[in-house]
């Protein structure tokens, strides 16, 4: 039976997140709020570990509009008993949903190694890429470190078809494994986290709605409370817009990745920046500023029949890559190169997707502006990458202000382009000639590239704008 669930997400990612439980799980009653995504779909923990744009995934025990609590705080207290815990018989429904997923999450743990083992399999079934017939005659970049796969391989239609066969069998397997929703015969060990916004906090400090939270709870379920390790967490989150009230499904966030040894970039805006990108079987996706290799490790994952390359200059950037690539199992996948990305040593047309975190933040430091390297660094992204394919790049705020203003682009005056996020500018301007000087005010001039979209995003402590455009043919340039 299909039960509520909301993933917490970046500032954002709410239109990545929604797009992908659609998806992957078929999920329906989508319903986004900030910094969340509610939706509707079957408890079932093998589709539902596999979303990648979200933060942290919880069952959903009530939503509701904002609590108006009484001045007087016992009457508050007494209005925010009723509401969190309502009719006792939804908990202990939720209750019971969430043991069966704790017994999913235990059965998976055990079949991970089985994973392992078909990843290593795959990885082995197909020839090794030859990078050399992309290269450029001149170039001098230095040796490989890893390989990965052959997209002219006559056998790699057989390889898919194997993988793919391997993985219905490990899900059919797991299906068969997952235990029955079971009864606990141990008293549940509980504590509240609670955030409070808006008016709610101008009458309850957190840590007093979880003690009056916690206090019903105990009166009415009979639960023991443990603030180090609780066997369930109760998660309360009262603001203006909304109330909420979840279960976690495991203590683990969504965006912690197992096979990261070395973090980078964030995850969930790696996986964002992939599905941009509008990647299929066989195609050449390239990094050409990898870093520890985030973007190129999540894309492997999400699409195993394309083939991946990652360039950096930085040495010890590159070593923390090899050791994430040799840690996913994708040594077979992905191969990383010591070059310049202003020098990339591949051929005119050879990519067909670029992808890069364009650096910046405290702990890049350059010789020269970032502002003064963008315009050669897209030029040679803009070489490489054939037409049709797609250039997608995230951008500090700055860098993406200097963009817009000096930058033009096939379609950068396009009344369709596309903006998400709370910081996003619209390009839309009536005036005509003012329109046309501003055009022909800028700078640098990329009119075989149309921009297509931008989406302003959190990294935590900055913000950050994911910005696309893809190759158009002569034809089409503007």
């Amino acid at each position: 039976m299909p039960e509520r669930f909301f993933c917490t997400a970046g500032r954002g990612m709410e239109c990545f997140v929604t797009e992908e439980v659609t998806q992957k799980l078929s999920a329906t009653e989508v319903e986004t709020v900030s910094g969340k995504v509610l939706f509707t779909a079957e408890p079932d923990l093998c589709r539902l570990r596999f979303i990648k744009s979200g933060e942290r995934l919880f069952l959903l025990l009530k939503k509701g509009s904002p609590l108006s609590l009484p001045k007087n705080k016992g009457k508050a207290c007494s209005a925010l008993r009723e509401y969190v815990i309502g009719e006792p018989h939804m908990w202990l429904h939720c209750l019971s949903v969430w043991q069966n997923l704790q017994g999913q999450l235990q059965q998976h743990q055990h079949i991970c190694g089985k994973v392992g083992i078909a990843s290593k399999r795959k990885s082995g079934s197909v020839s090794e890429f030859h990078i050399s017939k992309y290269r450029k005659q001149d170039s001098t970049v230095g040796d490989k470190v890893c390989t990965f796969q052959d997209p002219t391989h006559k056998n790699m239609s057989q390889a898919e078809d194997q993988n793919l066969m391997d993985i219905e069998e490990l899900n059919a397997t797991e299906q068969q494994l997952l235990p029955k929703p079971h009864k606990n015969t141990h008293p549940i060990t509980f504590r509240v986290s609670c955030r409070c916004s808006g008016a709610t906090a101008k009458v309850f400090t957190p840590q007093e709605v979880g003690a009056v939270i916690g206090g019903s709870i105990i009166k009415q379920f009979g639960w023991k409370p443990d603030l180090r390790m609780p066997s369930l967490e109760v998660f309360v989150h009262l603001n203006d817009l909304y109330s909420v009230v979840g279960f976690p499904i495991s203590r683990q966030p969504l965006a912690k990745r197992d096979y990261i040894r070395n973090t980078g970039l964030r995850s969930t805006t790696a996986w964002a920046m992939g599905t941009l990108a509008e990647l299929h079987v066989g195609a050449l996706v390239l990094d050409p500023m990898c870093g520890v290799g985030t973007i190129l490790l999540e894309a492997a994952k999400e699409w195993p029949f394309g083939h991946f390359l990652g360039v950096d200059n930085n040495d010890l950037q590159l070593e923390s890559a090899v050791s994430n690539v040799k840690g996913a199992g994708l040594d077979g996948a992905i191969e990383l190169l010591k070059g310049s990305v202003l020098d990339l040593p591949f051929v005119s047309e050879s990519m067909d997707a670029v992808i890069c975190d364009i650096p910046f933040g405290r702990k890049f430091t350059s010789s020269k502006n970032m502002k003064d390297l963008l315009p050669d660094i897209i030029r040679e992204m803009q070489r490489v990458v054939r037409v049709g394919g797609a250039i997608v790049l995230l951008l500090s705020q700055c860098l993406h202000h200097h963009l817009k203003v000096n930058f033009h682009f096939g379609a950068t005056d396009n009344k369709n382009i596309t903006h998400s996020g709370n910081n996003s500018v619209s390009e839309e301007n009536g005036d005509k000639e003012a329109n046309k000087r501003d055009i022909l005010s800028r700078t640098h001039w990329f009119d075989s590239l149309i921009a297509l979209e931008s989406h302003s995003v959190s990294l935590g402590v900055t913000e950050a704008v994911i910005f696309k455009c893809k190759k158009a043919p002569p034809s089409l340039s503007l």
